[in-house]
């Protein structure tokens, strides 16, 4: 059996107590980033999607999980999700994705591959307003300094 590396983000930071209870209650190795409002986990299953599933009956009660993902991408270079969501929610994006002739998985792919390119191409055009604004006001010399500067720390 492998043991797969599950990140789990949750709706809220939990306590220390929170944690320790969901840890001895599911069995499952955990560790916590500093906001505690993402764990790690490690889960023995036959499959990442087994794995999956294992945590959601272990830990649904016990934590205000908000989505899994895969911590390291399969063969195809891609991450696994889980995402719950609620029946009509569901029915919604199987509708929205037969049209599309895709599967709910599929349509819920593409979705969040275009959110990602919006969110890096507006990225992109503020940090190129941001420099225009510098621009105008130091010498790409004095900019670059800075920069380097920052970086070295």
């Amino acid at each position: 059996m492998t043991v797969y590396a599950i990140e789990i983000t949750l709706t809220r930071s939990i306590e220390a107590a929170e944690l320790k209870a969901a840890q001895q209650e599911s069995a499952l190795l955990m560790g916590a980033a500093d906001d505690r409002k993402r764990l790690v986990v490690l889960v023995p299953a036959n499959n990442e999607r087994r794995a999956m599933r294992k945590i959601w009956k272990r830990l649904e009660d016990a934590l205000p999980i908000d989505v899994l993902c895969s911590l390291f991408p399969g063969p195809d270079g891609k991450y696994l999700m889980s995402i719950p969501m609620g029946e009509e929610v569901y029915e919604r994006i199987q509708r929205l994705a037969a049209a599309e002739r895709k599967t709910p998985e599929e349509y819920v792919q593409q979705a969040i591959a275009q959110a990602l390119a919006r969110d890096r191409s507006t990225r992109r055009a503020q940090l190129e307003c941001s420099l225009n604004e510098l621009l105008r006001t130091y010498s790409p010399e004095e900019v670059t300094g800075a920069a380097a500067r920052r970086i070295e720390g």
